[in-house]
């Protein structure tokens, strides 16, 4: 009996028995004015009550003035790319495309051509030297989807100095070497062994004279309350790599948020091991990329968007200021130049981020 109200109970909240709204006749005299979305917000109802009120009542929807095109505004129509005109006039590119069709207006640049038979014209050669990058540079795979698609598995990408880096720093804060190291809480040298590593207690721990306070090697560190330490070797390999939190949960096989917290935690550590931040750096899990490049077709720079990947070429851009895709490698043939990937989202590097300025 008792299961039965507690499975009732989330039904019976007030959200669930909202008073039915009252149509008045005021609240007619609104109907077709504006928007069925704009009266809703007004009224405090949803859109579908507002459509099915007016289709009730046969009233029409609101519908805005037609866009009406002066010969000055035509004048335009095919001298640039529609998207280009569509900010000039302060309208859609849709918009700009129609009306062009409409009068029989050929497009500035036809896309007809593929950028493969372009590539082949000009001779580039099929494949670019690599640039050189700073050592402190992340490197990125741009044919790696970010994602796993159709239960294809990411190639291995990790960075194996840092892997062997914390490795070594692991080793040391569970080291059980007797030799006092300095004290986390005040810094001072005067410290002595305080207890012998033991079996409840595998770490040695010390005592610092200067603060009165006791201490191990894994006091002060973001890993003193870490859990499951004995994966931190697996998860080491997986810090490196180009991959989303899911896929090395997966792996791991934990849940998501602890693969978010660890990732924290070890970012905090390597900024406590070197504040320079080039150990850091390395890490890529979790991260979302952007590609820059210009476009080889509107020649115009910035931002790109990925937009899949085709089964000869590989991954797939998009401009946004032409609204066409094109190929990673056809580009970079034609234009003679790499796509940059810039970090778009890092929620590993916010969330310490967020902590250090709380703090």
């Amino acid at each position: 009996m008792i299961a039965m109200i507690s499975s009732k109970r989330p039904l019976l909240t007030s959200s669930a028995i909202r008073r039915q709204f009252v149509w008045t006749g005021e609240a007619d005299t609104l109907l077709g004015a504006a928007s069925d979305q704009t009266i809703a917000t007004q009224l405090g109802v949803s859109k579908a009550s507002v459509g099915g009120r007016r289709r009730q009542l046969g009233i029409a929807s609101f519908c805005t003035s037609p866009l009406v095109w002066t010969a000055e505004m035509e004048a335009h129509l095919g001298t640039d790319l529609d998207t280009v005109i569509a900010k000039k006039l302060g309208v859609n590119r849709q918009q700009v495309f129609r009306r062009r069709h409409q009068l029989g207006i050929a497009a500035n640049r036809p896309y007809s051509e593929q950028l493969t038979n372009i590539v082949a014209k000009v001779g580039f050669p099929s494949v670019l030297s690599e640039l050189s990058a700073a050592p402190t540079e992340r490197h990125f795979l741009i044919d790696q989807l970010q994602f796993r698609r159709f239960g294809g598995g990411f190639p291995d990408s990790e960075d194996k100095t840092l892997t062997v880096y914390l490795e070594q720093a692991l080793a040391e804060v569970y080291s059980k070497n007797l030799h006092p190291p300095a004290c986390p809480h005040c810094f001072s040298r005067r410290t002595i062994l305080a207890a012998r590593p033991r079996a409840n207690e595998p770490k040695p721990s010390f005592f610092c004279k200067t603060c009165d306070r006791r201490f191990n090697r894994l006091t002060g560190t973001p890993l003193a309350r870490l859990r499951y330490a004995e994966l931190m070797p697996a998860f080491f390999r997986l810090l490196s790599q180009q991959l989303p939190y899911e896929d090395a949960a997966r792996r791991l096989n934990v849940y998501v948020p602890l693969i978010r917290n660890w990732a924290k935690k070890i970012r905090q550590w390597l900024l406590q091991l070197d504040p320079s931040g080039e150990w850091e750096a390395k890490v890529r899990l979790g991260i979302k990329l952007r590609p820059h490049l210009r476009c080889p077709r509107c020649d115009v720079p910035g931002e790109k968007r990925f937009f899949g990947r085709d089964a000869v070429h590989g991954r797939k851009l998009l401009c946004p200021a032409c609204n066409t895709s094109f190929s990673v490698k056809d580009a970079e043939r034609l234009l003679q130049q790499k796509v940059r990937l810039e970090v778009l989202y890092d929620p590993g590097k916010a969330e310490v981020d967020s902590e250090a300025k709380n703090s």
